[in-house]
Parts: C-alpha cells; sequence; structure tokens
C-alpha cells in the first residue's frame, strides 16, 4: 500500500502541474498532515510551501501571508538560506499584490541578501531577484529597481526554463517601461512573449499579455502590437477563465485603449463600469483605474471631478506605499489648476 505522504504529494505536483490549485492545495495540506504526523519536517515544508504558492495564485492572499509567515519562522527555515529564500520572497510577493509595498520591499531586499554568492544563479536566487526587481519598480525607486533589473538579467542562463526566463524578461520590461527605456522594454517584453506559452499555461499568458498592454499604453504606445497584446489577454481570459481582478483589468486596458484612440464617449463608460466594482481590484490596480477616469473626465471637462478623482487615485497610491504613483497623480492634479487658472474669461 502507498503511503499517505507520497501518494497526496505526488497528486499534488500532478495537479500543481496542471493549475488546479484548488484541488493541488487540498492534496498538499493532507501530505502536510502526513508529513507532520511522521515528524517529517522536509516533507512538511516542501507541502506547506506547495500550499502557500496555491493560495497566491487562487487570489487567497491573506491565507498565503499566513502560511507565508509559518514557513519563515520554522526551525529549519532559520537554518537553511535557501528555505528562508524562497518562504521571504513568497511573502514578499503576497504583501506586494495586498498593496503592502514599504513590507514587501524590506522582505525582498532579505530574501535576495539571503542567498549564498555561490548560488548566484540558483533557482532561489533568480525568483527572489525577480520579487526584488517588481517591488522596487512599483515602490517608485527606478534607479534601483534598473539596477537590480541587469543583475537580473546576467542570472537567466541556459539551465533557467523557460517560464522563469519570461518571468525574469517580464520583470526587467515592466522597470524600462517605467524608466521611459522604451525600445528597451519592448526588446525584454518581445524575449518574455517568446519564453511564455499559452500552450504551457494560458493563464500566465493572459496575465503577461494584459500586463505588457497596460505598461505600453502607459507609455502611449498605440500601435498594433499593443492591441495584439489586448486582444491576446481578452481571448486567454476567455478561456482559462479569470478571476474578478483579471476581468476587471481587461476591461481597464481596453478602456484605456478607446481612450488613446479618441473613443471617449466609450472609454469613460466602460471605466464607470469597472469603478462600480472597483472592491475587486488590487490597491495598485483601483489606484490606476481612478487615475484614468480622471484623465478622461478631464478631457470631456469636467475639470472639477477629474480634480476630485486626481486626489483619490494619489490616497489610493499612498496606501498602497507607491509614493511615485501618488506623486504622479497630484502633479495630474496640479496640472489641472494651471489649466483652470489660465482658462480665458469670456
Amino acid at each position: 500500500m502507498m503511503d499517505d505522504f507520497i501518494l497526496n504529494e505526488y497528486k499534488a505536483r500532478q495537479l500543481w502541474e496542471r493549475r488546479d490549485y484548488e484541488r493541488a492545495m487540498v492534496s498538499a495540506r493532507a501530505a502536510a498532515a502526513s508529513a507532520a504526523a511522521k515528524e517529517d519536517h522536509a516533507g512538511w515544508w516542501r507541502m506547506t510551501f506547495l500550499s502557500g504558492e496555491c493560495q497566491i495564485e487562487l487570489g487567497q492572499l491573506d491565507a498565503c501571508a499566513e502560511t507565508a509567515r509559518v514557513l519563515t519562522d520554522h526551525e529549519m527555515t532559520q537554518e537553511d538560506p535557501e528555505l528562508a529564500t524562497r518562504a521571504k520572497a513568497l511573502l514578499s510577493a503576497v504583501l506586494r499584490s495586498s498593496g503592502q509595498l514599504h513590507e514587501a520591499l524590506v522582505l525582498a531586499r532579505s530574501a535576495s541578501l539571503t542567498v549564498p554568492e555561490a548560488a548566484h544563479d540558483s533557482k532561489e536566487k533568480l525568483e527572489a531577484q525577480q520579487v526584488l526587481v517588481a517591488v522596487l519598480a512599483e515602490s517608485g525607486d527606478l534607479e534601483d529597481a534598473w539596477s537590480e533589473a541587469q543583475l537580473l538579467a546576467s542570472m537567466i542562463g541556459r539551465d533557467t526554463s523557460a517560464e522563469k526566463a519570461g518571468k525574469a524578461y517580464w520583470s526587467i520590461g515592466n522597470v524600462a517601461f517605467l524608466m521611459g527605456r522604451h525600445e528597451e522594454a519592448t526588446h525584454f517584453h518581445g524575449l518574455a512573449a517568446s519564453c511564455l506559452s499559452p500552450s504551457n499555461d494560458l493563464n500566465l499568458w493572459a496575465l503577461f499579455n494584459k500586463a505588457s498592454a497596460f505598461m505600453r499604453l502607459s507609455a502611449n504606445l498605440v500601435e498594433p502590437e499593443t492591441l495584439q497584446c489586448i486582444e491576446r489577454a481578452e481571448l486567454a481570459l476567455s478561456i482559462a477563465g479569470g478571476n474578478e481582478q483579471d476581468e476587471l483589468d481587461v476591461a481597464l486596458i481596453r478602456a484605456f485603449w478607446r481612450y488613446l484612440t479618441g473613443d471617449t464617449v466609450e472609454a469613460r463608460q466602460q471605466m464607470e463600469g469597472v469603478l462600480e466594482h472597483a472592491g475587486g481590484m488590487a490597491p495598485l490596480s483601483h489606484g490606476d483605474a481612478v487615475l484614468l477616469y480622471a484623465r478622461i473626465v478631464a478631457d470631456a471637462g469636467d475639470l472639477v471631478e477629474a480634480a476630485s478623482r486626481g486626489l483619490e487615485s494619489a490616497a489610493l497610491f499612498d496606501k498602497a506605499g507607491a509614493p511615485a504613483r501618488a506623486v504622479q497623480a497630484r502633479n495630474f492634479v496640479e496640472e489641472l489648476s494651471q489649466a483652470a487658472v489660465s482658462e480665458p474669461v469670456e
């Protein structure tokens, strides 16, 4: 008779590979319980970590944070730098998704520094470095983010899996977009697209195209490649079935495209629908949505509403720990005030 732990670990891994995260989590928890009963600490750690990975994929951020903290505090983690790196990187990633960027950055730096120098290009170091780059970028520390992104690029080698390389190139491209280095940004996102495949992970492919489209639109790159990213994201999510956050994000980027291509009326109607369900959005996405709506209503001539929405978006960015984006929103409001003052009196 097959050991319960071995059976459940095998099932959990198989279900994870098939992206059946709900059932994978159930099997991982069962395996962790079996390991704990036998005082198999290594087995318990592996399956508890896999359970945490499932939680973040399912959007169960509070539960994932709790799991990551349990792993971080475990005796094995305290004694093993690679385990410590993985646990800290997981907790940093979930805090970033929750908009707690300051705490996420502290953990990301700690995770990156925990890996021994000898493991420069290890899987753990690569993942920790990717999290660090992403958190630095979202925090607005772009010079530091670009420096760390270049280090991340140097870690990608022949032995790096296509998915890991794709995610790394994606992060590097994001930083380049935020810095206005558009040629490098599209280059790295192109590398990411060549590594990621809809046949391997349709959901990841959708998320990449959604994110790339938003970055391109934010850079005012209104071109066929941007529309292609939007359409890929829409199609992939219609097949894979995204969560509410994904659906709202895709609606946002479609409205963004309409706005930049002059279809302001449709863009405004779509964004009104998005904001009606803003409770289902991540903090940074919510701030982005409100700021886009502010831009749309400003172009329609409603400067009072635009200013109010601009300040609302700044407050959301402040709450999420994204000071650079909060400054961007306040600069927008200041530009509105200057425009209102300079308008001729009839």
